[in-house]
């Protein structure tokens, strides 16, 4: 399976984020898994891909040519696929995707995963779409969420588009095995 992983790339950040997405790497490749992303060697995705690759795992790094200029590539992807833009980029991410998981990030990854929600919510896919709430990150997303549905301007059915999981083992039940969506 091919899991599209989001995330940031910024080192800046405590290293209990940088420790448990390695640790979720690891996972990804011990389970078999493919992880595309957008090759980046920093942060968190660069965590992910280190975790993958320590297990000798497959990935599939997705990066325009000015990236280059802007941020170290990963340099030990199986596979590199270089595009002109960013929004190439993120077609060929959601194109080679069988599952998305979502790592705490910025602005590009808030992009990311609003882009896919979207996607799915008008039925554009049926892919699983996974939120890794490390020490709570996501809870301000969600709650933002939930508010707006509240008040009419998304729909309910979002909510049911998208699951929160803590732990490895709770992403992997959620991507492996998701609710069909008869059942949601």
């Amino acid at each position: 399976m091919n899991i599209t992983l989001y995330g940031a790339a910024s080192d800046r950040i405590d290293r209990i984020y940088i420790e448990r997405v390695e640790e979720l790497g690891r996972a990804i490749a011990r389970r078999g898994h493919t992880m595309v992303f957008g090759a980046g060697s920093t942060g968190l995705m660069g965590a992910a891909a280190r975790g993958i690759a320590a297990e000798g795992g497959n990935i599939i790094g997705i990066a325009p040519h000015f990236m280059r200029t802007l941020e170290p590539i990963c340099d030990f992807c199986t596979e590199l696929i270089s595009t002109d833009t960013m929004a190439e980029r993120k077609t060929l991410m959601e194109d080679k995707a069988d599952a998305f998981l979502i790592v705490p990030g910025g602005i590009g990854t808030f992009d990311e995963f609003f882009q896919i929600l979207t996607l799915r919510s008008l039925g554009r896919h049926q892919k699983p779409i996974v939120l890794y709430n490390i020490n709570g990150f996501w809870d301000n997303i969600v709650t933002v969420i939930g508010a707006d549905i509240v008040k009419g301007f998304i729909a309910p059915e979002v909510a049911n588009c998208f699951c929160i999981c803590e732990t490895p083992e709770s992403v992997f039940h959620a991507i492996e095995a998701p609710v069909s969506p008869n059942e949601e």
